[in-house]
């Protein structure tokens, strides 16, 4: 498979910000600069993904995709992903159950970017993607719930939750 995440085991801190309000601020708090990444397989290329920082950019973007995916059975969308170690333009046209992603890497985490570029096209089934994200979001609800975030106070985790149980199976890497 062409595309594929791998979640690893991040640490979690054990802090809480009354003053967060998104689901990237609670994120930034809970999970250290130094811990495991996750990583993004993409054209057999691995891109390290923080969850401080990048996923935590992303999440937003992901979750409108996903959400895109299920309202229209066709469509097209461009995402510009703006964490500057995983800076890079998709362009994602779906239809039939289907999805390609045509990409322009501007920064990545070891200066991969000509690769990526070389590399730029990937086409897989839409159920595919979205269960290479289950295992990501599981980890960043358990992450939040473990330390005291609510629905109430992130309006966007209700939005994950739901995400997340839609996504009926796990990645390429946690079936079974």
């Amino acid at each position: 498979m062409k595309f594929y995440i791998q979640a690893n085991n991040p640490k979690v801190l054990k802090e809480y910000n009354a003053e967060d309000e998104s689901i990237a601020d609670a994120m930034e708090t809970i999970f250290p600069l130094y811990t495991e990444s996750a990583t993004l397989m993409w054209n057999h290329i691995s891109i390290p993904l923080s969850y401080k920082y990048d996923i935590s950019y992303m999440l937003d973007d992901v979750l409108e995709l996903l959400e895109s995916f299920m309202q229209a059975k066709n469509g097209k969308r461009i995402i510009h992903w703006l964490p500057d170690t995983f800076r890079s333009d998709w362009e994602i046209v779906w239809e039939d159950g289907q999805m390609e992603i045509n990409s322009y890497w501007e920064s990545v985490a070891g200066s991969l970017e000509n690769l990526l570029n070389a590399n730029a096209r990937i086409n897989l089934k839409i159920t595919e993607f979205m269960a290479e994200w289950k295992q990501i979001f599981h980890i960043v609800l358990c992450a939040l719930k473990e330390n005291g975030y609510t629905e109430r106070k992130i309006f966007s985790m209700e939005k994950l939750e739901k995400q997340y149980e839609a996504i009926t199976k796990s990645g390429l890497l946690y079936q079974g």
